[in-house]
């Protein structure tokens, strides 16, 4: 197997609440907790959950655009998390973002031209005023988008027209990694599936790696080549994406699977309803973290720290009562 372009390694990211006289730290919220995969070359990861689990803060700290509390991310044979401003500039070449919403990632001020030649600005890839508009034009018709389109401003664009100028902006600098944090969730879903498309065809054609985050699985399917499904900021589940949607192993898996609509109105899917809400992040359950809802817990479930195990070739597990392996 080649090497991994990435892997994070036991990643945590911890905000710190304040208060009091002199606002001091009071609790954390546990928003990304021992966060441990890697990604080979060419690969689309998939990373599914609920609103609020830590899909996007993960991808965000990969980048660094918010800072570890602790952990590695190693992109080739860098160590990301130890880089100084310097190096770390150098490194944005090669690992870019796609932001969920169209509207707010685009500067209403600066003209489509300007937003995406500015990454050629600041990295020096184009040498005159004529090479960088050249550039953000092959850009443009890249994502399906017209030249003339250059001098126009975002609000003059649809929200999938505006999430193509985010995907060209994340081209410009030839990246090798792109975080996409729900770059289709704000859109419609007939738009959905062209930008999902889109996104599939210049994977193919530039040998793009995407860390592809979502909370919608019929679109994680679609593109993922691997799927990890995180709950309360741990990742519960990693198998390639036809073994985790024929086979889901942990409950939590299954309930989530469980609430995907079948087109086919003749086919009947048992629908797993969970017990209460999701604890705090602030203050999460001992043990699994998912055993305050789970129908198949036992009383060492609420001890155990459940870590992630090899069930199949490929398909880890963080479920004691699945894999028959206790933790801790």
């Amino acid at each position: 197997m080649a090497e991994p372009l990435l892997r994070v390694k036991n990643l945590k990211k911890y905000f710190p609440i304040r208060g009091g006289l002199f606002s001091r730290e009071v609790a954390r919220v546990h928003a990304v907790d021992d966060v441990t995969f890697e990604m080979q070359p060419g690969e689309t990861m998939g990373l599914v959950g609920e609103s609020g689990c830590g899909k996007s803060t993960t991808g965000r700290t990969i980048l660094r655009l918010i800072e570890p509390t602790s952990g590695e991310v190693w992109f080739q044979s860098r160590n990301v998390t130890t880089l100084d401003k310097r190096s770390l500039r150098q490194l944005r070449k090669e690992m870019q973002i796609i932001f969920q919403d169209p509207y707010a990632s685009l500067n209403p001020r600066m003209t489509v031209g300007s937003i995406i030649g500015e990454a050629l600005v600041i990295h020096k890839l184009a040498k005159t005023r004529r090479e960088r508009e050249e550039r953000v034009v092959e850009l443009l018709e890249t994502v399906g988008l017209n030249a003339d389109h250059l001098r126009r401003y975002p609000h003059e664009f649809s929200g999938g027209q505006r999430q193509r100028i985010g995907i060209a902006r994340a081209l410009a600098v030839n990246p090798k990694l792109i975080v996409a944090d729900e770059p289709v969730s704000a859109l419609d879903v007939s738009v959905q599936a062209q930008v999902v498309n889109l996104l599939e065809d210049l994977q193919a054609r530039f040998g793009l790696t995407y860390l592809f985050i979502a909370h919608d699985l019929s679109v994680v399917e679609h593109i993922s080549t691997r799927v990890a499904v995180m709950y309360l900021g741990k990742i519960v589940e990693i198998a390639p994406a036809k073994e985790l949607y024929t086979n889901p192993k942990h409950p939590y898996t299954e309930a989530l699977l469980s609430a995907v609509p079948i087109p086919d109105p003749a086919i009947k899917r048992k629908r797993i309803l969970l017990e209460g809400d999701v604890p705090s992040p602030i203050n999460p359950p001992s043990g699994c973290r998912f055993h305050t809802r789970c129908s198949l817990r036992v009383p060492s479930c609420s001890e155990n720290e459940q870590v992630l195990k090899q069930a199949s070739p490929g398909h880890w597990v963080a479920c004691q009562v699945r894999t028959g392996v206790a933790a801790g």
